[in-house]
């Protein structure tokens, strides 16, 4: 039986008429009248018939000729994208490169390669080499009798013809998701697309499960925590597996999840050249004035998503899908170290400054623990003790401020960016779009002013659209610095309730809104027992 016997069923002949082609039993010639057949389609619309159809044509091509056709390769791959492997492209020209045969039969150049005469020509001097060939039976082309000129006149409109079908595709993907469309895939976990609409839509198995995920996260709950608790309550993956942390965490993360339509980038080689894989999932797309192009109703609203995202990036650096416990002290990540240390044994005394993590009841300098004694002695104080004296000391700093002192409204833009990601999320993405624009302005002014790379026609017609970019991200930012009203924070009593009801997190990122990049330094107790209170060894560098 012939190797390709399955490829040749496949493709729908019937055994009498592999029989009337010659291709219902293996080759007998030698190599120099044998031929490879190489058919490709791009996806399964093409029909069949016209492939059946192809490869007739190639056998009454090969027999006029005298050969046989030792082997057809079929595989259903767009040539266009160079990015694809063709594995059956590649073991048809392997099998002439090893003198399995010495011709290579396509029916026409633009099933076979859209790559341009690089890559057609690379490949026709390998086959010089060899004393082999390719032909294209449809276009009368022959490599060994003066094709080859033709040959790379083809390839290079294919290779047009290829670019020009990747600009519509994009086009119209881009078009659709302008307007509102989700993209091409299957949808997360809890929703439903009807093909055709690109829209999503509550899915009526999923859903109740995927609400119950979202709201374990807005409970503060781990990705450790919430795929146990799923597991444990028996719900179940759309596949029917078990929830892991990993799972939680990146349906969570996907801006379908609320509803949005995502921002999809197809990563490219060091050459800017499109690789077969994509990033970016974890945005929501924007329209020119900075607004989220929704796509249906997702299982939770953009601001629930955008609180997920702000707890994730706040609990974790990519750690909180592992379990990490919920923030318990106050002063992580903003005491540090007051004793005097030996600069680099010079005998010049400096400050440590090292930070302090909790253990047993006590923060500790983190210097002392992981570097030893003959670097920092080290500063040791209880964590209650400290926790409850800085708390009070932000109340009263707080409170003793003027209403119009500029701190305040640093404090509130700070607050603001925990508060409320979304906004946050909005000027960042919106001061970069500035900031490229304002490259661009740049360059273009370089290649004109300078290298005289352009035209003025040309030059003034890419900066006016720069400008209107500038223009337009410029009030964006605008509208996103409305300051935050912090009233409701001028009254110690309210002060003292917020603080007081706060969980431990937003302690935290109070305390940290309200101080400088030294945050407090905690000097050494002078002896063991020291009756000092414990905010005169405490240094504020509260914000100024």
């Amino acid at each position: 039986m012939r190797e390709d016997h399955a490829t040749l069923v496949g493709l729908g002949l019937s055994q009498e008429e592999l029989e009337a082609m010659g291709l219902d039993k293996p080759v007998t010639a030698d190599p120099s009248g044998l031929m490879d057949a190489y058919l490709r389609r791009s996806n399964k619309k093409e029909d069949l018939a016209t492939l059946r159809g192809h490869l007739r044509d190639l056998v009454r091509w090969a027999q006029a000729d005298g050969l046989q056709i030792r082997h057809v390769w079929f595989e259903q791959l767009s040539a266009s994208k160079a990015y694809v492997r063709r594995q059956e492209f590649e073991k048809a020209t392997q099998a002439v490169m090893d003198g399995r045969s010495k011709t290579l039969g396509v029916w026409k150049t633009d099933r076979f390669d859209r790559r341009g005469m690089g890559a057609v020509g690379r490949m026709l001097d390998e086959f010089d080499r060899r004393q082999s060939r390719l032909v294209s039976v449809s276009e009368g082309l022959d490599s060994s009798r003066g094709g080859r000129m033709v040959f790379a006149i083809l390839s290079e409109r294919a290779r047009e013809e290829a670019k020009d079908i990747a600009k519509r595709v994009k086009i119209g993907h881009d078009s659709h998701k302008a307007e509102g469309r989700r993209g091409t895939g299957r949808p997360p976990f809890g929703l439903y697309s009807a093909p055709g609409s690109g829209t999503v839509e509550h899915h009526r198995d999923e859903y109740e499960t995927a609400r119950r995920l979202a709201d374990l996260l807005l409970d503060k709950k781990t990705t450790k925590d919430t795929a146990h608790k799923l597991n444990e309550e028996g719900h179940r993956t759309r596949s029917g597996a078990t929830w892991s942390p990993t799972a939680v965490s990146k349906l969570a993360q996907s801006p379908l999840f609320a509803g949005m339509a995502p921002v999809r980038r197809r990563k490219t080689d060091e050459h800017g050249n499109p690789l077969d894989s994509w990033e970016g999932y974890g945005e929501p797309l924007r329209n020119e004035g900075g607004e989220i192009i929704m796509c249906g109703e997702g299982v939770v609203t953009p601001a629930e998503w955008f609180r997920i995202k702000a707890l994730i990036a706040e609990r974790t650096d990519d750690r909180w899908a592992k379990g990490k416990p919920e923030a318990k002290y106050l002063g992580t990540g903003s005491y540090r170290c007051g004793r005097m240390r030996d600069k680099n044994g010079t005998g010049e005394l400096e400050r440590c400054g090292g930070s302090m993590s909790h253990r047993g009841g006590r923060y500790r300098c983190e210097v002392r623990q992981t570097r030893g004694k003959s670097i920092c002695e080290g500063v040791v104080t209880l964590a209650d003790r400290i926790d409850h004296a800085v708390g009070q000391a932000w109340v009263n700093h707080i409170t003793a401020l003027e209403p119009d002192d500029p701190v305040i409204t640093e404090i509130a833009r700070r607050w603001l960016a925990f508060a409320d990601p979304e906004t946050q999320a909005r000027k960042e993405e919106a001061q970069k779009a500035l900031e490229a624009a304002q490259k661009r302005v740049k360059k273009l002014e370089e290649d004109f002013y300078v290298f005289g790379k352009m035209d003025e026609e040309r030059f003034e017609e890419l900066s006016d659209g720069q400008r209107a970019v500038i223009e337009s991200t410029t009030a964006t930012l605008e509208v996103l610095h409305v300051e935050a009203d912090l009233t409701p924070l001028m009254q110690i009593e309210n002060l003292r309730e917020a603080w007081g009801e706060a969980d431990m997190a937003d302690k935290r990122m109070l305390l940290k809104c309200a101080l400088g990049k030294k945050g407090i330094t905690v000097r050494p107790a002078v002896r063991q027992g020291d009756p000092t209170p414990i905010l005169e060894r405490l240094e504020f560098d509260w914000l100024s």
